[in-house]
């Protein structure tokens, strides 16, 4: 396929998340049961200089091949429409997480997503798929048009 020089960084900072994330929550659902404790702060800001520095790399590569094309009004608006699909991914993802907590009160029953740790990774969780709703809501209108 031909994709325009938007298109590829798009695809790159969704398989960038989806790999650095993927592997960050992998290990953080399996072991959250072992290690109730909340990440350290070295640990989330590792986690995201390795982001940056991929993301970088990539975008850094992408850009020193491909010519980079001037942003027009069909740019902004497909930003428009991928923002507003992002916010009602992490506004779902927020109205679940209470639900959880106030249901667990209500139902009286142990669940580990409502710890300090299930509540910070159930978060981080909503706003990486917020992410990756917005990458793959752009990708699709580039692709389909608006």
């Amino acid at each position: 396929m031909n994709f325009s020089f938007k298109e590829k960084g798009l695809l790159v900072s969704l398989v960038v998340t989806v790999a650095v994330f993927g592997w960050y929550f992998l290990g953080a659902f399996n072991g959250m049961q072992l290690k109730p404790d909340l990440p350290s702060l070295t640990e989330i800001i590792g986690l995201l200089i390795l982001l940056i520095v991929f993301e970088s790399i990539a975008q850094a590569s992408i850009a020193s091949i491909f010519r980079n094309e001037a942003e027009d009004e069909r740019d902004r608006l497909i930003a428009r429409v991928s923002y507003r699909n992002s916010y009602w991914v992490i506004s779902a993802g927020v109205w679940l997480l209470l639900v959880q907590l106030l249901s667990s009160e209500q139902f009286d029953y142990d669940s580990v997503l409502v710890t300090p740790n299930g509540v910070f990774h159930v978060l981080l969780l909503a706003f990486v798929l917020a992410e990756i709703t917005n990458f793959v809501t752009q990708f699709y209108y580039y692709r389909k048009g608006v």
